[in-house]
């Protein structure tokens, strides 16, 4: 192929997405609009030996198909055939992530057949703000997972001690993004399959998606990870409000934002991207709530203070 690194946006359809969506009736129409927010604020602050990919399990769809191609990002489709536990356990319980999983089967898919140097994956509902001239100096020596900083009885860090019959208290790390050069992003996704095998030879569901796996992984291989947190951050804008002004430094490049996957981030696809365009950083702190609650949600949680909603 001729270039260097490859930064994939995976999305699958046709499963149990995740629980931060409210309106499934238009699940595939708002993913799609984060996705070609994710992909094209990539392309505009990427070096020329970079391609950007949208890996999916269907076809993607007019008008976005176009409009991404148009930008020169590339399209492939990978079929859901690894770490896909179906939708449902043995016992008719739903698996509220089990389209999360994905991530791991696409990422496999790129190492093994697309020949890059370096390999990075990132959620959808994210937009990105700067180069990754640093990512890619870091992902050369290291397997860059986000922290997320989950104290010992956060909900994940639970479930790793039971599936491993252990009293470590292992780091969650989140699954919005992943960077490495390949031979470690190899070793990843192979112990990402060991884990896997792991968890169906013990019947064992998780509550908590594809993190689970990779964060076991992180773990033994411990000593060839590093926190991605210098360069992306998980903020959250809506009812619950988790905010710190380090957006506006220079070294942080992704804004992920799981509470803007309706909201902000369908604002910014339908006045910017849709046009073909990418908005300056300072519009998307504004149109993402970063400085203030919506007034949807001021509204909201005054209604809930009155006991109108619960």
């Amino acid at each position: 192929m001729g270039n260097r690194r490859l930064i994939i946006v995976p999305y699958a359809y046709g499963g149990n997405t995740g629980v931060s969506i409210q309106n499934r009736g238009k699940q595939l129409t708002t993913y799609m609009k984060n996705n070609c927010t994710a992909c094209l604020s990539t392309k505009v602050n990427v070096e020329d030996d970079v391609d950007v990919m949208l890996i999916s399990n269907i076809e993607i769809p007019e008008p976005y198909a176009s409009l991404l191609s148009s930008k020169g990002i590339l399209l492939q489709i990978c079929p859901f055939d690894k770490f896909n536990f179906g939708s449902a356990n043995k016992v008719g319980e739903k698996i509220q992530w089990q389209l999360a999983f994905y991530k791991l089967c696409a990422l496999s898919f790129c190492v093994r057949n697309l020949d890059y140097d370096c390999y990075c994956f990132m959620d959808s509902d994210v937009f990105v703000q700067g180069a990754f001239e640093k990512i890619w100096k870091d992902a050369e020596q290291n397997i860059m997972l986000y922290d997320i900083n989950e104290p010992t009885d956060g909900y994940m860090v639970k479930e790793m001690q039971e599936f491993l019959h252990t009293n470590s208290y292992l780091t969650h790390f989140g699954g919005e993004f992943f960077a490495a050069n390949k031979q470690l992003t190899e070793q990843f996704i192979t112990g990402c399959e060991r884990v896997y095998r792991e968890m169906i030879d013990a019947n064992y569901m998780t509550k908590s998606g594809d993190e689970f796996i990779t964060s076991i992984v992180a773990s033994r291989m411990k000593l060839k990870v590093k926190n991605a947190g210098a360069y992306i951050r998980r903020y959250w804008t809506g009812s619950y409000r988790l905010m710190c002004n380090d957006y506006e430094k220079n070294n942080i490049v992704i804004l992920h934002m799981p509470a803007e996957k309706e909201q902000g981030i369908i604002k910014l696809y339908d006045k910017y991207i849709s046009k073909g365009t990418v908005p300056k950083k300072q519009t998307v702190w504004k149109i993402g709530n970063f400085k203030h609650p919506s007034l949807r949600v001021r509204i909201g949680l005054f209604l809930r203070l009155l006991g109108i909603l619960k």
